[in-house]
């Protein structure tokens, strides 16, 4: 696997950073447990805690926790407890632009995870802002029907399904998510790898879909659940990377 390496793009004035033409870095951003939640654009917790733990399976070393008691704040306010983006080692962020090519990948644990049947926990999203902001154009879920999917929502808020497995709470996944940033579905498209496996989506390996519909786009890792779901959670990440390729990225 590719070795990180100072990454060279362009800073804009906001302190907002994305790939130049010319851009020949591997590892673009990486989370390292040792500077706590510095390395994130942010952080929700509604309600909840994040902090830095042993694996507590004694395979990865120094892990994020994100834990919430599932007790909700306010009324209209759902669950989430959150990491959002990516904060590089100069202060500047991140973030995915029309035209960019990145691959995103980690390795997750969930242990506990209620679900319900009929309702949702988000575990991972690719997250649009700016304006026009709506769904998340992919998402990762778990389901009340004891599986975790991949789920793409088109510029007019459709959903499809584009990969599916049974969920297994207590024991490590390994991600990567390539994504080619687009607002238009010819150009936009999406790989997926789980547990080292390249996955077929909905019957071919590179699904074209729209992966922008606002200004840019982030990650966003942990719970977020829709009403139904009751009781305390825990979500554990660990080796988050983006960067140009598979190898670059891969847990």
């Amino acid at each position: 696997m590719a070795s990180a390496v100072v990454a060279v793009g362009v800073l804009g004035l906001a302190g907002t950073w994305h790939a130049s033409a010319g851009e020949t870095a591997a590892v673009l951003w990486q989370a390292d447990p040792a500077k706590g939640t510095s390395v994130f654009e942010g952080t929700e917790t509604k309600p909840g805690t994040i902090g830095v733990v042993d694996d507590p399976k004694g395979r990865y070393g120094r892990t994020y926790e994100l834990h919430t008691s599932g007790d909700k704040v306010s009324p209209d306010e759902r669950v989430r407890v959150e990491v959002r983006g990516h904060k590089k080692p100069d202060g500047s962020r991140l973030r995915f632009e029309e035209g960019d090519t990145v691959y995103v990948g980690w390795r997750s644990m969930w242990e506990p995870l209620p679900t319900r049947a009929g309702d949702w926990v988000v575990l991972w999203q690719l997250k649009d802002y700016g304006s026009g902001a709506s769904t998340p154009p992919l998402s990762i879920r778990a389901r009340g029907n004891g599986t975790v999917d991949l789920e793409y929502a088109d510029p007019d808020l459709k959903t499809t399904q584009l990969w599916n497995a049974p969920l297994r709470t207590g024991e490590w996944h390994d991600f990567v998510v390539g994504i080619k940033v687009s607002d238009d579905p010819s150009k936009g498209s999406v790989q997926f790898w789980y547990d080292g496996r390249r996955q077929d989506l909905k019957g071919a390996s590179t699904y074209k879909a729209a992966t922008l519909r606002a200004d840019w786009v982030t990650d966003k890792w942990g719970v977020y659940r829709s009403d139904g779901v009751k009781g305390a959670a825990t979500a554990y990440l660990n080796g988050a990377k983006v960067g140009r390729g598979y190898e670059d990225v891969a847990p």
